[in-house]
């Protein structure tokens, strides 16, 4: 395996310059085969089930109809597209009931853009236990399809708010056993079952909601308040929660929402117009809430969470912001946020406004309390009330901020904590990057450019790479230059993420214009043009051109000789990168006599267990098997995996690389799998 040319991906967000259908048996049989293996003692569940909201109403006729489809592709959807009328509720509560009702498997996918369902699908595979680190999501996607239609009874697999069906649909079950529920406000979906359809409630469906949440047995106004309100649910909830916590009367409620209307508070809206009285309610919800928290946190956590990604942001993560003086401070005009820096707010007083706002029906939590989720149309209330007052920026840069100095230190320990990092940075950037400007701009532009180098880090989401990698190095061309370190780091990890989907003739264009440029603006040998030009040297080589990769890794290696001496760390990279190219170029007696130099020297420099000494060990294992030195190469590669498993841990890619090889090469020893030789 190459050696990376980069130090790894630190814990604050910069940019990383990388280098590199079954037969179906009896039941247990499919058990196994949908688990990969294994037996899990009770329901499996996966993704962000939402917890029932206070005063839920079942609405028995729907659910009736999602337990009477069985198998195959349902789809709940507005009746005009509205948003807020509880498809997302009717979708969670049918979960909830076959979690309760001991199903196999409850998987919870947000389906709103194709990399969340990929992102989500991972998480899936991971509960399943037919996870392979560094796969192509889209293809671990695909197993994940192909084994819930393979062996699928039991499961239920909700794809929440659909805006593009055609674009996840090689991910969605249609054949055999599994059911699966499809919301969406898309009026036309592509399936062939005709839609259950959710309305705004009834007048008696409200009144009775109204009642049961407010404890106001009062029909006759709660009738006049529902119609306030056109009977949407969302809307409902807002204004019940008010009602309950200040022991309003409706008439008084009604009073104040007239009185506060939100076309006074918001900016026009001409695309896409609010619900009839939904932010109105979610207006006084908000100053409700606000108005009795003496530490400003309700407030700010509001304003951090709609900014953020709509499927949800973990609890660890606002937790964090507390402690690291994001939620308190010296308030702002006009909105009362406390949010440029001061004191720490405790974790246990994050923890109470988390409670105060799902009390009011702002937010809600997941199944497991671990994910605070708010609606759509609340986030979009808060970020549109922040607009209209001026304070949105700086809104925007307290979250920067908050993900700039969130702690992720090696994706592939946590690959989920990773990708919904990720997808924290991607939902930010598309909410606030035109409001930013001066350091916040460039810190935004360093979580995007963490994003992307984490991705490749990954080594499983080359796609979603290239998707954020190409604006952010056309942003940085535009606003930093065209020769900016920064830029040209950025150029780097978009060319890893061309070669990494196999898009090498981009890569390879792409290295060449990062090479000449770091020449002319670093100088020859500067440490950033030898690393542009060792990954130049590596993509010729993956690329077949083993004519330009060699002379050019022997260039890079005589290079660092000179400038950074004969075994500095990264001279011991080059050397053993030269060895790769001289390998593939059939050169094998010049392989192997460097791949031993290189490891001779990280074991005296770096010592036995340092991960670019396990690295070296398997390289010229690799080289000794090329040369059908077998039990040598058998050993070394032993001695590598022992030593990867202890020091980076089972889940990480190059372990599972090591494996492959060393099987690969028992095999041409002719021995089973850990056996001795013949």
């Amino acid at each position: 395996m190459d050696d990376q040319a980069d130090p790894g991906i630190p814990a604050h967000r910069t940019d990383v310059a990388g280098s590199q259908g079954t037969q179906v048996g009896d039941h247990n049989v499919q058990v196994n085969f949908l688990f990969g293996g294994r037996r899990p003692s009770g329901p499996v569940v996966a993704g962000n089930v939402p917890q029932a909201p206070p005063a839920f109403q079942p609405r028995e006729d729907l659910m009736v109809q999602l337990r009477a489809a069985g198998p195959g592709v349902s789809v709940v959807r507005a009746v005009t597209g509205m948003r807020g009328v509880g498809k997302t509720q009717l979708a969670a509560a049918y979960a909830r009931e076959c979690m309760d009702s001991g199903w196999r498997l409850v998987a919870w996918v947000n389906a709103e853009d194709t990399a969340t369902v990929l992102k989500d699908l991972a998480v899936l595979a991971t509960r399943l236990g037919i996870d392979r680190p560094g796969e192509a999501l889209e293809s671990i996607a695909q197993e994940v399809r192909n084994r819930l239609e393979a062996d699928g009874d039991k499961c239920l697999v909700v794809f929440d708010n659909v805006a593009d069906f055609a674009a996840i649909q090689p991910y969605v079950p249609a054949l055999g056993r599994p059911q699966v529920v499809v919301t969406s406000t898309e009026t036309r979906m592509p399936v062939a079952r005709k839609p259950l359809t959710v309305d705004v409630f009834t007048e008696d469906e409200a009144v009775a909601f109204l009642a049961d949440r407010t404890g106001r047995d009062e029909p006759a106004e709660a009738k006049v308040l529902a119609g306030e309100l056109g009977h949407l649910p969302l809307a409902l909830a807002q204004a019940a929660a008010v009602i309950a916590v200040h022991r309003l009367s409706y008439q008084v409620y009604l009073d104040r929402l007239r009185a506060n209307p939100a076309r006074e508070q918001l900016p026009p809206s001409k695309d896409d117009p609010y619900p009839r009285g939904v932010a109105d309610a979610i207006l006084l919800s908000i100053d409700a809430v606000t108005a009795d928290d003496p530490t400003g946190a309700c407030n700010a956590l509001l304003g951090i969470i709609s900014l953020l990604s709509a499927e949800g942001v973990s609890r660890e993560m606002l937790e964090f912001a507390g402690p690291a003086g994001l939620l308190s401070g010296e308030k702002q005009k006009g909105l009362r946020r406390r949010l440029r820096g001061g004191r720490e707010v405790p974790a246990a007083a994050t923890g109470e406004a988390l409670g105060r706002l799902a009390d009011a029906s702002l937010l809600t939590f997941s199944t497991d309390g671990g994910r605070v989720l708010a609606h759509r149309l609340v986030m979009r209330v808060i970020r549109d009330r922040a607009a209209r007052e001026g304070t949105l920026s700086g809104l925007s840069a307290v979250t920067v901020r908050l993900l700039h100095s969130y702690p992720i230190d090696e994706p592939w320990k946590d690959r989920v904590r990773a990708r919904d990092c990720i997808q924290q940075v991607i939902a930010l950037s598309e909410n606030c990057a035109e409001l930013l400007g001066g350091a916040q701009l460039e810190h935004l532009l360093a979580l995007r450019g963490w994003a992307v180098g984490c991705l490749n880090a990954l080594g499983d989401g080359a796609v979603q790479a290239i998707a954020l990698g190409v604006p952010l190095v056309a942003e940085r061309e535009l606003i930093q230059g065209d020769t900016h370190p920064d830029t040209l780091t950025s150029r780097n990890n978009l060319a890893l993420a061309y070669r990494m989907a196999g898009r090498l003739g981009e890569a390879v264009r792409l290295y060449e214009r990062t090479l000449a440029d770091s020449v002319r603006v670093l100088g020859d040998t500067h440490p950033g043009t030898l690393t542009s030009r060792n990954n130049l040297a590596t993509a010729y080589r993956m690329a077949g051109r083993l004519g330009e990769a060699v002379p050019l890794h022997e260039r890079t290696l005589s290079d660092h000789v000179r400038v950074l001496g004969d075994t500095h760390p990264d001279t011991l990279t080059a050397r053993n990168n030269l060895a790769v190219a001289y390998r593939a170029a059939g050169r094998l007696s010049e392989a192997v006599l460097l791949h031993e130099r290189t490891l001779a020297d990280r074991v005296r420099l770096l010592g036995d267990d340092h991960p670019d000494t396990l690295r070296s060990r398997n390289n010229l294992a690799l080289a000794y098997r090329a040369t059908g030195r077998l039990d040598e190469a058998i050993a070394l590669f032993e001695d590598a995996l022992a030593g990867l498993e202890r020091v980076r841990g089972a889940g990480h890619p190059d372990v599972d690389q090591v494996r492959n090889h060393l099987e690969a090469a028992r095999a041409d020893a002719g021995r089973p799998q850990g056996g001795a030789p013949d």
